[in-house]
């Protein structure tokens, strides 16, 4: 097989989690149909794009992320989609593809503990999973209650931006709101701006919520237990 016949046959990674969600809305055979043109659009971008490095751009950010919107926003849009309606049906698709992921966040997000270990995985996380050659990060020190981190520049904004679809950016940073707002009683997220939401950065940050001792209930005898 050549290596343009591998690049035609890749699949889009996002078909079970997209089928499940369209087939709820809109029913079964109306879902398969809209994802097989879908996966069709897919591999026609997969064919002629650019490859990107390290691997966690390419596998994680591009294929997984947003090489999926931008072949279903296209798909929509050649339906004859308004944009402003294409862009509410994104964002149910987008939704869909982190919700195992908030129900993760959401359980560890139980413990006290879970500002802790956010305050000290941060940094070696974002090396990892976003990693300088797609972001400039930025981590500046915000003391022991606070922990947070300044990008200035963003690899979806950039390749985005190279479909010729910059809009669609501000819809990937709606996901860093329903992930991290309300994620824990122990902490609270806030966020001024983004690059995707024409902000001169993005900046993110984690503040560690004291819970107050709960209030002795009263004894029976009058006293507090």
């Amino acid at each position: 097989m050549s290596e343009n016949s591998f690049f035609l046959r890749h699949t889009l990674p996002t078909y079970r989690i997209w089928l499940r969600e369209w087939t709820r809305l809109h029913g079964e055979m109306q879902a398969r149909v809209f994802l097989s043109r879908v996966q069709a659009k897919y591999s026609e971008l997969y064919a002629r794009s650019r490859r990107y490095s390290p691997r966690v751009l390419q596998k994680l950010h591009f294929e997984k992320n947003i090489l999926p919107a931008v072949a279903a926003y296209k798909i929509m849009l050649m339906d004859g989609q308004s944009p402003e309606t294409a862009l509410e049906s994104l964002d149910i698709f987008l939704e869909a593809t982190i919700a195992g992921q908030k129900r993760m966040y959401r359980f560890w997000g139980r413990f006290p503990f879970f500002f802790d270990v956010l305050r000290w995985a941060l940094k070696p996380m974002m090396r990892i999973q976003y990693p300088p050659a797609g972001w400039q990060t930025d981590f500046p020190a915000l003391g022991r209650d606070a922990v947070g981190l300044d990008e200035h520049s963003c690899f979806y904004l950039q390749v985005l931006n190279d479909y010729g679809l910059p809009e669609l950016t501000r819809h990937f940073c709606r996901l860093d709101d329903i992930l991290y707002e309300g994620v824990s009683p122990y902490i609270r997220f806030e966020r001024t701006q983004t690059l995707g939401r024409g902000g001169t950065l993005c900046d993110f940050r984690y503040y560690r919520v004291k819970m107050s001792a709960p209030i002795p209930s009263p004894s029976p005898h009058g006293g507090r237990e």
